[in-house]
């Protein structure tokens, strides 16, 4: 009788779920990502707190050669770059004690053996933060460059007596080919969600490329202690450990940005996804379960949408509703995408957000099943 019931209502049934799951992705993009993509920053008067650039270099002598001068002439009071040179066989070393002759404010830190059962740049950072002078540390990658002499400046405007983390933009190097569109659209798309959510006051992470925290939050909440054993998570479960609803702050003005000049392949990137989403698991419950919700919406509204599209194809009316459904949700996306867009000032990829919908609607399964098969 059951059976009965659903083959005879088979197209409404199809076209209500499709509906639902639609709207479900709507309530994310209206209630959570619209926070960012209409967001107007307040006048914020800056305290000028002291700050150290910290980053860690291993064999990118040809990376510090461009990145050096563009951090140590940033126009702000008081502020030094520490560069942590992690068992470099190339000539980091060298390179940077020939700056430290022109700039007073360069430090060296030399980390010659290594620590096999910590994983990734999170002891070499570690030292980096440790031997920072000032309390407030701003993290960037010897690979990224800042889009003006004033990053520091809009980075550290936002630290006081709450304020103790700042999340910064950082995109890649734009260039030709769909590969690079590719990654620099989810990188705006992860810095839409990551915003929005720290806007939401349930913030969950922050990228490592351009992040700022107190040198305090992170040894009183023992460093990395509780991911050594990770090769990545020194930026995204450090942040979704230690930020609160009231220390977390945003920086997303274009003179706040990074980019990096890294040239990544897909396979590289496609690897970086899975231990990214690996570690997703790790994240506190609410910021998990919203995150595994919205990726699984993206992929299952295209189901939803095959299944109703297909028993509605002789039926006008019912094409129309599911075509419509489909319409409004695009409209939606492309106004939250695109007013994001302009806000980071990515030219080019609005005209894309259809197109790189579906394919992570078809990446984003792939990427969870694989990261759940490698150890």
């Amino acid at each position: 009788m059951i059976i009965d019931f659903i083959s005879s209502f088979l197209p409404e049934i199809l076209i209500i779920i499709f509906g639902i799951t639609v709207l479900l992705q709507i309530l994310y993009y209206v209630a959570l990502f619209f926070r960012f993509s209409f967001h107007k920053q307040k006048p914020i008067i800056s305290q000028n707190v002291p700050i150290s650039i910290v980053l860690t270099a291993k064999n990118d002598a040809h990376l510090l050669i461009k990145t050096l001068p563009e951090l140590l002439t940033q126009d702000y009071p008081q502020f030094e770059v520490v560069v942590v040179n992690d068992n470099s066989d190339d000539e980091t070393p060298q390179l940077v004690t020939d700056f430290q002759n022109h700039f007073s404010n360069l430090k060296l830190v030399h980390l010659e053996s290594s620590v096999t059962n910590i994983k990734g740049k999170k002891f070499p950072l570690s030292l980096g933060i440790k031997a920072a002078t000032y309390d407030h540390i701003l993290l960037t990658d010897a690979n990224c460059l800042p889009t003006s002499n004033q990053w520091v400046k809009l980075m550290a405007r936002h630290f006081s007596d709450t304020t103790k983390i700042v999340l910064g933009y950082s995109n890649i190097r734009k260039k030709r080919g769909f590969f690079n569109t590719l990654i620099r659209f989810d990188k705006l798309h992860q810095a839409i969600q990551y915003f929005s959510y720290c806007l939401a006051k349930i913030p969950f992470m922050g990228v490592g490329q351009n992040l700022a925290y107190t040198k305090t939050i992170f040894f009183d909440n023992k460093g990395f202690a509780s991911q050594n054993h990770l090769q990545f998570g020194d930026d995204d479960l450090f942040i979704n450990k230690v930020a609160t609803t009231n220390n977390c702050a945003i920086e997303y003005e274009n003179g706040a940005h990074t980019i990096s000049r890294s040239s990544s392949n897909f396979r590289n990137w496609f690897l970086l996804k899975t231990f990214r989403s690996k570690t997703r698991k790790l994240y506190k419950t609410k910021s998990r379960l919203l995150l595994n919700s919205y990726y699984f919406l993206m992929t299952f509204s295209y189901i939803a949408f095959g299944f109703a599209i297909s028993v509605t194809l002789n039926n006008l009316i019912y094409l129309l509703i599911v075509s419509g459904i489909l319409m409004v949700k695009y409209i939606i996306q492309y106004i939250c995408f695109g007013f994001a867009a302009a806000k980071l000032n990515e030219k080019g990829l609005t005209p894309h957000i259809l197109v790189f919908d579906i394919v992570f609607a078809v990446l984003n399964p792939i990427i969870y099943i694989t990261s759940k098969l490698k150890k």
